[in-house]
């Protein structure tokens, strides 16, 4: 079963929660905190890696905004 970044709509809480395809698709996951079942899909980024010689360093997708100087892919 895969894990899936939600979102409440009701008390706006965010949760990663275990659950089958079927029971995103017919809205059967409730809110740990309210008990809703009216969840949206978060998107987070993930790092990206860029194919290069083999002394490349990955990029950051979001390096130009997040201005994170602890960030591991800082340059």
């Amino acid at each position: 079963m895969p894990f899936y970044d939600l979102r409440c709509s009701n008390c706006n809480s965010e949760s990663n929660i275990r659950a089958t395809i079927s029971e995103k698709t017919e809205h059967l996951i409730a809110c740990p905190q309210c008990g809703s079942t009216d969840m949206e899909t978060i998107y987070i980024s993930a790092p990206a890696y860029i194919k290069g010689s083999a002394d490349s360093v990955p990029a950051c997708a979001s390096s130009s905004s997040c201005g994170n100087t602890g960030c591991r892919f800082a340059g």
